[in-house]
């Protein structure tokens, strides 16, 4: 099995990014994904 890589938060800054690409005007970044719904019915079970 591989060893997982971590990287901290001050060198997570410091790595170059692509910038976002917006789709549907300045609202929403491209591969956003948005889980919404009422309350208890599997939202989060969903997500796993």
């Amino acid at each position: 099995m591989k060893k997982l890589n971590t990287i901290n938060a001050d060198t997570q800054q410091i790595i170059p990014h692509a910038p976002l690409v917006r789709r549907g005007g300045d609202l929403l970044p491209q591969g956003l994904h948005l889980l919404a719904g009422a309350p208890k019915i599997g939202k989060s079970r969903l997500a796993l």
